[in-house]
């Protein structure tokens, strides 16, 4: 790690004990706007944009940024997550125009960004995508509605997926936050503070306001960062997990001995200490080939899946008080679910990576 990167690393766990007291308003639904801004105060949101407007660090600082963000509060870690990957892709492939007016306020995290390409009749997959936009009168009009969106009614700006007349492949456009308005909000098991629901789009936006003409170019860039993402959020939380679960058993009393004295946890934390190792390393291996969607994705497969078990085991030696809200390890279990669903199911990942195997 380069000393600049080391820097901010270390600075940012000394701000998540920060972020740590603002989570627990997560909970109620609260979106992390506090977070947010101290995460922007303090210049996290450039990290992993690209020069000119931001700091062009590489992949494994971005892992370990989002990791320390996801141990604090979970649902912060999820929409800066967020937010960046749309950002790397709007700057990917936006007009020149459309980067001078926004790209600086994105990159700096005062204009908070994400897509929208989720419709309820087409799931994740975009099976079927029934939003439109036409061209009138020298202007795109954009109808149709997305479905399990992050950061519904909270974004400034949303990059909406929609069919085009004509045309062979979706299109992605820029659309302001006053373009579109808020359906029905979910309450998600874990992550509460995402502002999780339905989007509903009537806009009119310029032709310059076209980002790009094929959507599954957007979502490949979109999508390996994205995945690399929420890979070091399932990460963070584990290592999170792990730490929680062994201070507990040293500590905890059973008579005249300690938890950590019985067999049997120790064979669960022998197990849960290699898992968190093996997710840390093939995290950064991940980083290193950030721009290889395989190995991004044997990543996302392993961390995520194997976050759930080492969660799933520091309850087993933690009892009841893993079990209750006096650790962090039943709020730990819900968030942990989600990485499994957000940029591409889990599902779908190994479909798409055991597809580049057989090739």
């Amino acid at each position: 790690m380069s000393e600049e990167s080391e820097i901010i690393v270390q600075n940012l766990i000394e701000l998540s004990k920060e972020l740590e007291k603002n989570a627990q308003k997560e909970e109620e639904g609260v979106f992390p706007r506090e977070n947010l801004k101290l995460l922007a105060e303090h210049e996290y949101f450039p990290v992993f944009i690209p020069k000119p407007y931001g700091m062009g660090l590489p992949a494994r600082t971005f892992v370990d940024v989002v990791k320390t963000i996801a141990k604090a509060s979970p649902s912060t870690a999820w929409i800066y997550v967020t937010h960046v990957a749309a950002a790397n892709a709007f700057n990917a492939f936006a007009n020149n125009t459309l980067k001078e007016k926004h790209m600086k306020d994105i990159a700096e995290g005062k204009l908070l960004i994400g897509a929208a390409g989720t419709e309820a009749v087409g799931g994740a997959i975009n099976a079927e995508l029934r939003t439109t936009a036409e061209l009138q009168n020298g202007k795109y009009v954009i109808k149709g509605s997305k479905s399990f969106i992050t950061g519904v009614g909270e974004l400034d700006l949303y990059l909406i997926i929609a069919k085009v007349p004509n045309a062979p492949k979706p299109h992605v456009f820029l659309v302001d936050k006053s373009q579109v308005k808020i359906g029905q909000k979910f309450t998600p098991m874990g992550m509460k503070g995402i502002s999780w629901g339905e989007l509903i789009v009537d806009a009119t936006v310029d032709k310059d306001n076209l980002v790009i003409d094929d959507s599954l170019k957007f979502l490949g860039v979109l999508g390996r960062i994205g995945m690399l993402g929420v890979s070091a959020i399932s990460y963070g939380i584990a290592e999170g997990a792990f730490e929680e679960a062994l201070n507990h058993v040293k500590n905890r009393k059973l008579g005249n001995n300690t938890l950590a004295s019985f067999e049997g946890v120790q064979i669960y934390l022998a197990e849960i200490a290699a898992k968190v190792e093996a997710m840390k390393q093939l995290l950064y291996h991940a980083a290193d080939n950030s721009d290889k969607m395989p190995e991004v994705l044997k990543a996302r497969i392993f961390i995520t899946e194997n976050a759930i078990d080492v969660i799933d085991k520091a309850l087993r030696i933690t009892g009841a008080h893993g079990y209750s809200n006096s650790l962090k390890l039943e709020k730990y279990y819900r968030d942990v679910r989600a990485p499994m669903l957000h940029f591409q199911t889990l599902e779908l990942s190994k479909k798409v990576l055991a597809s580049t195997l057989i090739q």
